[in-house]
């Protein structure tokens, strides 16, 4: 395919005329990745699915470090560098995404944006980039904080009162404040499933009376401690919408229009489903063959609703690096305290978060550039946004198609980013190497059954020592003075070379006096993927008619059902399982009795350390779980 120049735009000009829609062929066979937390389909081999959605998760994470860097020399050369980017976007949707949005900043002040494969022609249609909201939350917030309307430092009970009425795990929990919230470290559950996503046919109006009635949930939740650990919590940046609209006002909406959009010249952005003059592009989901799925409208609108252009987040960006100057979104102070670094658990060891923008140290010469982005999910929409505050480069790719192909977009992204860093600076932003461990980590003490935000794991003695992770055995071997991981399939006799694989380290550690292990690698810092905790499960089991599959009749709910069972080794199993973009994915989770109706979910994370209530209707079991009543199926 020809390269096509993009398409240069400025905020006080027409809209980006819209490329002509394409007809391309889908890859015949699956050899491209899922990204992490999206689902899979249900296959009757839960062993080989399990492995294979372990294996795109370390792909997508690791694959923009793997690939062989490009030889072109971008600096000052315009025509080389649109070239270079173009074909990049090409080279996503040629793997098999439907439609794409996309812009990137070269750091002169041009938005470049343009879309490919979109379904309607002369239609401005909009994409869902999910969590890439956040940021627009954040920035929100510090607005309020420069008029004086709340502090960052404030409890939130000060705006939530409904905050005081919240059952607490332990009983001298400090108040959580807003900036826990922003930094996913207020102990508040990760998500509330129930009501979570609506019907497609939803009115704007009922999506705001269901998001308004977020707080009034809290009393049937419950809070772990804050600070503890990290745990990414949608519920929480939902309740930071109604912070806002109760310390300035105004409605979401309105608020967002008026000192968000409007300010930065985006005409077809929103945080709800109407968009005068635009439409939502139509969502796709498959693995070998494409299916329409339903317009993804959720409730927790300021933890991942808004719809977008590429050009708009162009502008977006634009106007947010002209705060630096004081004639952007925030004043340059509260621009700096956005990219700052927050202070977090010491579980967070290497990642870094700002307001709440992910911060990444990479390499450029001989100096430290922290590169700063998110990614946003709401199957089966995937985004990524990735920019350099200091040289005011940007990319930010989003797709409409759920599939293989989804896991391409974040390393074209980054790769973006790289040419548009070098075209400014003249200079290539490089990855850090591992930071140096000085002597062998060791194993004694360190042997028996972890939970993680992965899963179930055990670590077992002998020679090699293995550690188990979605049903396989993976062998421990000494890197790095760290432990590197190799798989053997059918019976040991073939070796899986991988380089994901092989790039993955592993380090076993006491944290508060618990045995932990992480894993990271080059390009997924360590702490970025959770932290496994040794647990020692009670193997007592209550009533066992409790040990069956839960379902609920709810057709938009993200979890359809559940499954209770005893585990292989005998302790208590609850496999979660959601719906999302039309394709289901399960995680199973280690739990143990509490009391005689209520389960714990062990661990620290997303979704761990949660509660699940039991009790019997009519002499029938039921499951209580994020707010979700499910019955026996």
């Amino acid at each position: 395919m020809k390269s096509r120049s993009p398409k240069n735009t400025k905020p006080s000009k027409k809209p980006p005329s819209k490329t002509k829609s394409k007809v391309k062929e889908d890859p015949l066979l699956p050899i491209r990745t899922l990204p992490i937390l999206l689902p899979l389909p249900p296959f009757s081999n839960r062993k080989r699915i399990s492995f294979f959605l372990f294996l795109n998760i370390l792909v997508f994470l690791q694959c923009s470090s793997i690939q062989e860097k490009p030889k072109e020399v971008y600096h000052n050369d315009l025509t080389v560098t649109e070239k270079a980017v173009l074909s990049k976007i090409e080279e996503v949707e040629n793997s098999g995404i439907k439609s794409l949005s996309y812009m990137y900043l070269l750091g002169d002040g041009v938005v470049h944006s343009g879309s490919l494969g979109v379904d309607k022609k002369g239609q401005i249609q909009r994409f869902k980039i999910g969590s890439i909201t956040k940021l627009f939350t954040g920035i929100a917030l510090l607005q309020l904080q420069e008029e004086g309307k709340l502090k960052l430092d404030d409890p939130v009970s000060k705006y939530l009162p409904e905050v005081v009425g919240m059952p607490s795990r332990g009983q001298k929990y400090r108040e959580i404040t807003i900036r826990d919230i922003l930094t996913h470290q207020s102990g508040l559950p990760s998500d509330r499933a129930s009501g979570f996503f609506l019907s497609p046919i939803t009115k704007d109006s009922e999506i705001l009376a269901a998001f308004r009635s977020l707080p009034q949930t809290l009393s049937q939740m419950e809070r772990n401690e804050p600070g503890k650990a990290h745990s990414y919590s949608n519920f929480g940046f939902g309740l930071l919408g109604i912070v806002i609209e109760r310390t300035s006002g105004i409605g979401i909406e309105e608020y967002f229009q008026k000192n968000l959009f409007s300010k930065a010249g985006m005409k077809h952005s929103t945080l709800l489903e109407l968009n005068e003059g635009s439409e939502l592009v139509t969502g796709y989901s498959g693995l070998f063959w494409k299916t329409e799925t339903l317009r993804p409208v959720i409730r927790d609108l300021t933890a991942g609703s808004l719809s977008t252009t590429g050009e708009d987040m162009g502008l977006f960006m634009k106007t947010f690096f002209q705060s630096k100057r004081g004639n952007g979104l925030l004043s340059p102070s509260s621009f700096f305290e956005f990219h700052r670094i927050q202070k977090g658990p010491s579980s967070n060891f290497q990642m870094k978060l700002g307001l709440p923008v992910l911060m990444e140290e990479r390499k450029s010469g001989d100096k430290s550039i922290w590169i700063s982005g998110h990614s946003g999910s709401l199957p089966p929409f995937f985004a990524d946004l990735i920019y350099d505050p200091e040289s005011e480069t940007a990319s930010f790719l989003v797709g409409n198609t759920l599939s293989f192909a989804t896991a391409s977009i974040r390393p074209a992204n980054k790769d973006i980013l790289d040419i548009t860093y070098e075209y400014k600076t003249g200079l290539k932003l490089e990855d850090l190497p591992l930071l140096e461990r000085k002597k062998q980590n060791r194993l004694d003490g360190f042997y028996g059954l972890y939970v993680s935000p992965l899963g179930i794991h055990e670590v077992k003695p002998g020679n090699p020592p293995k550690i188990e992770m979605m049903g396989f055995d993976f062998d421990l071997v000494e890197k790095d003075n760290r432990f590197g991981t190799n798989l053997r399939l059918f019976f040991g006799l073939i070796p899986i070379k991988e380089k994901t694989l092989e790039s993955m380290r592993i380090e076993f550690e006491p944290w508060e006096g618990t045995p932990i292990f992480t894993m990271y690698s080059l390009n997924a810092s360590k702490g970025s993927w959770g932290f496994g905790v040794l647990v020692k499960p009670d193997y007592r089991l209550s009533e066992k008619s409790f040990l069956t599959t839960y379902q609920t009749k709810d057709p938009y709910s993200l979890i359809s059902r559940v499954e209770l069972k005893e585990d292989k080794r005998g302790f208590l199993n609850a496999t979660v399982y959601y719906s999302l973009g039309g394709m289901e994915n399960s995680n199973q989770f280690p739990c143990q009795w509490e009391q005689e109706s209520t389960l714990r979910i062990l661990g620290y994370g997303r979704n761990l350390g949660e509660r699940i209530e039991l009790k019997t209707v009519d002499g029938k079991p039921r499951l209580v779980y994020s707010g979700i009543e499910f019955l026996e199926k």
